[in-house]
């Protein structure tokens, strides 16, 4: 009886592992599948018109003028800005567009002082989840959200150019700046969007799987997780989407200038050296000393600002 026992709790058992893991690789072949698919005709439709931009804020007629805009278009698409000039200067000027990390956003543009003859345009990933997820009930309920926020950047950014050229301090000259997170969406929409005249890639990778796996390593000590766990955060994220190197060769003849770091933590020097080899002319590659660009390294920040402003004769010539 004991051992009739034992050996149907031993096949009731295989058969839910079984079963598990059939359904594991189902859900990971539909990610996969999902992940891959073309997604140009949901960014094309979803950017829409601009409906609305409301002035939350704003600081006017000062050198150091500041507002922060909540943009919406008919496609219900909608995101915050915050935008940094000199408000006593009454020449049009060319707009710098900042993509920076997920929880800078808006904020990048405290990272810049004036900057003398442009515009500072930095704007939030149209994300609507909790930014510090605490739960599985919290996961389940931002994943979804967040897989959009990825989706809906590339033709947030084109929604952000429809607004500028409404602007009489703007003259119709832009420069998208993508940091680290930013680079693939900053890369993305300049392939997209023929209205962007110069791009920026500061401290990030031609490989967006490879760059995935090299976070998860500096949190995750099982060696054995690290490429699993990228390669889902990778399809999770829309890599294919988002392909670097893609993207990036998409964007000639507009110049472009990559930024890495001697000393990144984050990003391999390899990475930086092939996401230059994959674009085409005009390009240039320059690198900061330090570390890898966060809001709180302030000698890294005055580094990229004196290359990009040395730089600004080759990207708006």
């Amino acid at each position: 009886m004991t051992r009739t026992w034992i050996r149907t709790l031993g096949r009731a058992l295989w058969r839910t592992a079984i079963s598990f893991i059939a359904l594991v690789s189902l859900a990971l072949a539909a990610l996969y599948a999902e992940s891959h698919a073309s997604k140009e005709a949901y960014m094309s439709a979803r950017k829409g018109q601009l409906t609305n931009s409301n002035v939350q804020t704003q600081d006017r007629g000062t050198a150091r003028e500041q507002r922060a805009v909540r943009l919406t278009s008919d496609s219900d698409l909608s995101l915050f800005l915050r935008v940094l000039r000199d408000g006593r200067d009454e020449k049009a000027r060319p707009a710098l567009v900042i993509l920076g990390g997920h929880r800078t956003g808006q904020d990048a543009v405290d990272l810049f002082t004036t900057v003398p003859g442009y515009a500072v345009v930095a704007l939030d990933y149209p994300y609507t989840g909790p930014h510090r997820v605490r739960g599985a009930a919290q996961v389940i309920d931002a994943l979804p959200k967040a897989r959009r926020a990825f989706l809906d950047t590339p033709p947030a950014v084109s929604l952000v150019h429809d607004w500028l050229e409404t602007q009489p301090w703007y003259d119709g000259t832009s420069i998208i700046v993508g940091a680290s997170l930013g680079v693939p969406f900053a890369a993305k929409a300049a392939s997209r969007d023929p209205r962007i005249d110069g791009v920026i890639l500061v401290h990030g990778a031609a490989d967006n799987a490879r760059w995935l796996t090299v976070q998860v390593a500096r949190r995750v000590d099982h060696q054995w997780l690290h490429k699993p766990l990228g390669t889902a955060l990778h399809w999770l994220a829309y890599g294919p989407t988002f392909d670097t190197r893609e993207s990036v060769a998409n964007i000639a003849p507009r110049p472009v200038l990559i930024i890495g770091a001697e000393r990144d933590e984050r990003t391999p020097r390899d990475e930086v050296e092939a996401l230059f080899d994959a674009a085409n002319t005009p390009k240039r590659l320059r690198w900061t000393s330090g570390l890898h660009v966060e809001p709180d390294r302030r000698d890294v920040i005055d580094q990229m600002l004196s290359i990009a402003a040395e730089e600004m004769p080759f990207l708006l010539p």
